[in-house]
């Protein structure tokens, strides 16, 4: 999908930390805007791209002329693809320094407000947005919120009943914070995953650049057991009806591993993708 999106000229308008505006809510990635920008671009980085977009197109199944609520849209890459498809979205993020990036690209389908995603109600209002949105999306910001009840309530509210929310996030039985990580059984010449906690709620801050021992920037990362999202989506009126679990598509070089790696790459997924639809 990246592929057939629009090419605009644009100028990176990310602020630097210093100079950056409040951000609206305390888990903003406002501080690692102008990375988080270049990183993504204008179609979204390589996982994005070739993974993540395609599955919630897919889930999403909007329709030319319905609109989409973007929930965390971050400088906007899923309001792009859906622009690209003549569908029209509002973006709401926490980050103003992401929204300008995002404002900075966007085309006639795609509006971006300032917001937070665990106060959708005030920030549509806010922003003169009538609700009664087609579907939302809230892709690869879950696993970045705190509480995620009222995030979920506030996207069941603003969509149509029938209407789908797609959720994409890192895969919580795989990619655990500091509890996952690759091991390598030479006996049996496998390549295993390793998981050292699944159950139990974490909280774990995430240095942006870990190579750069003087750079302060941090994100934090809340881990949550596959049912807990399953069961929040529920309290919210929104039943899960589909599920995508993504493996990677990278491979590494023909090294003596390289079958072992290969295999695990094909079994491990590193993302999960849920639609739901609302039911009340």
């Amino acid at each position: 999908m990246a592929k057939n999106f629009p090419k605009r000229n644009y100028a990176p308008r990310v602020k630097s930390a210093e100079s950056a505006p409040e951000p609206a809510a305390g888990t903003s990635w406002e501080r690692q805007a102008g990375w988080y920008d270049q990183l993504q671009g204008e179609g979204g980085g390589d996982f994005y791209s070739r993974l993540i977009l395609p599955a919630v197109l897919r889930q999403l199944d909007a329709r030319p002329g319905q609109r989409v609520l973007d929930i965390c849209c971050g400088q906007g890459v899923v309001g792009r693809a859906l622009a690209a498809h003549q569908v029209s979205s509002v973006g709401v993020d926490a980050s103003p320094s992401l929204v300008e990036a995002a404002k900075g690209r966007a085309g006639a389908f795609e509006r971006h407000l300032v917001g937070d995603c665990r106060e959708l109600g005030a920030a549509l209002a806010a922003g003169g947005v009538s609700t009664a949105f087609d579907h939302a999306t809230l892709v690869m910001a879950l696993q970045d919120l705190d509480p995620i009840a009222p995030v979920l309530a506030g996207a069941a509210a603003a969509i149509k009943p029938g209407g789908r929310v797609v959720m994409a996030m890192t895969h919580p039985g795989f990619r655990i914070p500091r509890r996952s990580s690759w091991g390598f059984d030479d006996d049996n010449g496998i390549q295993y995953r390793r998981i050292d906690g699944y159950m139990s709620p974490t909280v774990v801050p995430i240095k942006t650049h870990p190579g750069r021992p003087a750079d302060p920037s941090r994100t934090t990362s809340f881990h949550r057991p596959l049912s807990a999202y399953l069961s929040a989506c529920g309290a919210a009126g929104l039943g899960v009806v589909a599920a995508e679990e993504l493996c990677s598509h990278r491979r590494g070089t023909k090294g003596p591993r390289f079958g072992a790696e290969d295999r695990a790459a094909r079994e491990f997924p590193l993302f999960i993708v849920l639609a739901a639809l609302r039911i009340a």
